[in-house]
């Protein structure tokens, strides 16, 4: 994979990303782009699971993401090879958290010329904005992977084979209808397809039963079984008070509260990335497009108005700590859920 990978086929893109990640990672700049979030997920879980970048490591690994920083100390963390790491690995999982001016782009640009032995950057970009320069140098970088989602019909015709196989992962099997109103119902969204197939594996008494349209109709769609969701809508428009009420009654009616966690997170990865369209100066139509926020638009622009990008890059540290408080089991999941709210919410309505 020696050179720039752009096109609609995310699924062939991230199988040559797997079997390129199995031999080995190549040492330099990775960029990671585009709207097809699913395969994109994948391909960067493969290349940092290859890497062994699964945590931070004064050693031999750095992520960055979860405040500004300037892009000269993400360089100079590329070329700092240590002796106690057989390897240097560098995570951006925000573009939008990088700051830089002509000198540290050129620093950038050295770096993916003429990167050290063993050490390797990986930056994820939503989008790149050719008219500005940090973008421009990321987005004419030789190992630049590019996933880009299908338009229109196309996007339907081809979630249909990966909702599939998806379905068959989890054992769920799925009327020829059922599959298709699924993907109707999400837009051609694997990673909500994902979702509702979770939700439906874990509600089916029997899982050899094949499930008709009938059923996705009335588990994957209803929003009042979805764990979570009027609070991620409440969260979306930064409404506390909505939110904690949301939460209480998702407590009281027995809900997973780790499920609700992970709506809440999704919803939460939904902000992030549309705000970081937002600084790149995309139309909020591109937006709500790329963010495949169709069912909540009108929340998603009430908060965009209402959040800040550093209110945002903080959001996974704060669901991380709700996430480790939960899985203690030594405080009551409704006090988590209440202080992450407050956390996320502060200064809200």
């Amino acid at each position: 994979m020696a050179r720039s990978k752009r096109g609609p086929d995310g699924r062939r893109l991230l199988a040559g990303v797997v079997a390129e990640a199995a031999r080995g990672w190549p040492a330099g700049l990775t960029v990671l782009t585009g709207d097809d979030l699913y395969h994109l997920d994948r391909a960067q879980r493969a290349i940092l699971d290859a890497l062994g970048a699964d945590g931070d490591d004064e050693y031999g690994r750095t992520v960055f993401g979860d405040a500004k920083v300037d892009l000269a100390a993400v360089v100079a963390a590329a070329r700092s090879v240590g002796m106690f790491a057989p390897r240097r690995v560098v995570f951006v999982r925000e573009l939008a958290a990088l700051s830089g001016d002509d000198v540290s782009i050129g620093e950038l640009t050295d770096y993916a010329a003429h990167p050290p032995p063993q050490s390797h950057l990986v930056v994820r970009a939503l989008a790149l904005d050719a008219r500005r320069k940090l973008h421009k140098a990321l987005g004419q970088v030789r190992r630049l992977l590019s996933f880009v989602l299908p338009e229109g019909a196309a996007r339907l015709t081809a979630a249909l084979p990966a909702a599939r196989e998806i379905a068959r992962g989890r054992g769920v099997r799925l009327e020829p209808d059922a599959l298709a109103l699924l993907v109707d119902l999400t837009g051609g969204d694997l990673q909500r397809i994902e979702h509702e197939l979770d939700k439906l594996a874990a509600w089916l008494e029997r899982p050899k039963d094949v499930v008709p349209a009938a059923v996705v109709l009335e588990v994957a769609s209803a929003s009042g079984l979805a764990s979570g969701w009027a609070a991620a809508e409440a969260l979306t428009r930064r409404d506390r008070a909505g939110m904690l009420a949301a939460l209480r009654q998702n407590v009281d009616a027995g809900e997973v509260p780790l499920k609700i966690l992970g709506t809440l997170a999704w919803r939460a990865r939904v902000l992030r990335e549309a705000k970081a369209l937002v600084e790149a100066h995309r139309p909020i139509a591109e937006i709500v497009q790329a963010t495949r926020a169709w069912r909540f638009e009108d929340d998603l622009k009430a908060g965009l108005e209402r959040y800040d990008l550093d209110e945002l890059l903080a959001f996974p540290t704060r669901l991380l700590d709700a996430d480790r408080a939960l899985k203690s089991r030594a405080i009551a999941a409704h006090a988590v859920l209440e202080r992450l709210a407050d956390r996320l919410t502060e200064g809200g309505r």
